[in-house]
């Protein structure tokens, strides 16, 4: 039988393998297409890149290691069943479960690996990703300057009517003019005849031309520096029109803020539901616990100090109308009358406002209780797409092993339906759980035990030998069709 249990394992590594890459290639592809434009184009280093999406294939891996187990198990008992394997090993006397257990125990050994990899590996990876994807979304495109366009960038304006490259002998006379920040040559560019528009003082309006100009990126200075030569100031006052200044320069350095063109990556302590692991969310869970026992105890004491003012009131209503008695009968009417309603006014004041603080005090309960909800179902999460492994061999075997009974396309059918029911479910289930429909657990586990008992139900067929489908009814079915259409 150990022999027999490693040929069934090494059927399966091949299949894996293969359908693991292609699931996470699939993947990739789709989060490279949804976030192209706000990853590439923005001057990133290449190791940022790299490990943005390095940091995004822990959650394509949680995703694709079930998918990938269900591709394996159909097309390993497929081909065992195609090279009539399955039919020499049932005739020694061999039986269907233990055919299947190797699968299963593969199976239970993805599912406790990757129950350990969702809880450690994937809430930091999901957090780290978070924070480099925010600074990748701050950060703007490096300033890419063309000829004869306007380029602002906050209250500056600049239009450039030439663009070129210094001369390797011209830049040896402008090295010590430009400065430090001018060291690589190689990414500096000549400006020929330069416009700068100053718009940050709202009460002057400064243009600045020069025939000749410099630009480069301080990294320490976060800012752009525009070093210009033979140029002019031309300064207007917008609260006095015809007071006009011009001035001329040999040289003037502008510096203009440009904190966006740096990549920073902060980090952040917050970190939501995707991002904890199993303890950080029950530690949330019980914070929340205790708040709504909390407020559940000021609703309770809120309730009895308000029976108790009404009950005092009807009291004193009461001691008031024995002091009438002693009055005449209609002396009595009218001050009896009178308490009655204001009373009734103050009752109903209190009444109402004690309501209003009861909704507020069951408004933070719900919140609460949505909160644990949310915090719950990714804890079960963690726990009930590992298990999805063990589901999927249940329902991945028995198809292959009936592949024949109804062709290996039908099956990969069946197998791709059950699939996509089990992620429907999933997903739903999560919706259903956040709005308090149902349970987190009901939620979670619904589509393994929905999708398992099918698989369970299937093996079951498998070991009677009896398709779950009649394929060959539904074959002579449709060809009787055909014939009467003709």
């Amino acid at each position: 039988m150990k022999i027999l249990n490693r040929y069934i394992l090494k059927e399966h590594i091949q299949p894996f393998i293969m359908a693991l890459v292609v699931i996470m290639f699939i993947l990739l592809m789709n989060f490279l297409v949804k976030y192209i434009g706000q990853i590439f184009g923005k001057g990133l280093p290449i190791l940022i890149i790299v490990r943005l999406i390095a940091l995004n294939l822990a959650w394509m891996l949680a995703l694709a290691v079930p998918m990938a187990t269900l591709v394996a198990v159909l097309m390993a008992y497929g081909r065992l069943s195609a090279d009539n394997e399955i039919t020499i090993l049932k005739s020694s006397g061999i039986s269907i479960y233990k055919i299947i257990r190797p699968s299963l125990y593969l199976g239970l050994f993805l599912t406790l690996l990757m129950i350990y990899f969702n809880d450690r590996i994937l809430p930091e990876s999901n957090h780290q990703a978070k924070l480099v994807f925010r600074a990748v979304k701050e950060k703007k495109p490096t300033l890419q300057l063309e000829e004869h366009i306007f380029f602002t960038l906050h209250d500056y304006t600049i239009l450039v009517e030439q663009i070129e490259k210094p001369l390797p002998r011209e830049w040896l006379g402008l090295d010590k003019m430009l400065g430090p920040e001018y060291s690589d040559r190689e990414t500096i560019d000549r400006l020929r005849y330069l416009t700068l528009f100053d718009r940050s003082n709202p009460a002057q309006m400064v243009t600045i031309t020069a025939s000749e100009g410099y630009m480069v990126y301080s990294r320490e200075r976060k800012s752009l520096i525009f070093t210009l030569f033979n140029g002019e100031f031309h300064e207007l006052d917008q609260k006095k029109v015809e007071e006009y200044q011009r001035s001329e320069f040999k040289k003037h350095v502008v510096y203009i803020p440009a904190e966006e063109f740096e990549f920073e990556e902060q980090q952040d302590s917050y970190r939501g539901d995707r991002e904890m692991n199993i303890s950080m969310m029950q530690n949330k869970i019980d914070q929340f616990r205790k708040q709504i026992a909390t407020q559940q105890e000021r609703v309770q004491s809120g309730l009895n100090s308000q029976l108790i003012r009404i009950d005092t009131l009807l009291k004193e209503l009461g001691d008031s109308t024995r002091l009438a008695q002693s009055d005449s009968i209609l002396n009595h009417i009218e001050i009896a009358g009178n308490n009655w309603r204001s009373a009734k006014s103050q009752a109903k004041r209190i009444i109402e406002r004690h309501y209003h603080q009861m909704r507020t005090k069951h408004s933070i309960i719900d919140n609460h209780q949505a909160s644990i909800n949310k915090y719950a179902v990714e804890i079960h999460k963690k726990f009930s797409i590992p298990f999805a492994c063990i589901v999927f061999v249940l329902i991945g075997a028995p198809l292959g092993v009936m592949s024949r009974k109804g062709g290996m396309g039908a099956a990969i059918s069946l197998s791709i339906g059950f699939f996509l029911l089990y992620w429907v479910f999933l997903i739903g289930g999560e919706d259903l759980a956040d709005r308090k429909f149902m349970t987190p657990f009901m939620a979670m586990w619904a589509p393994n035990i929905i999708v398992g008992g099918a698989g369970m139900y299937f093996i079951w067929r498998a070991v009677k030998e009896t398709a779950f489908i009649p394929w060959d009814k539904l074959g002579r079915m449709f060809k009787r069709k055909k014939d009467d259409q003709t």
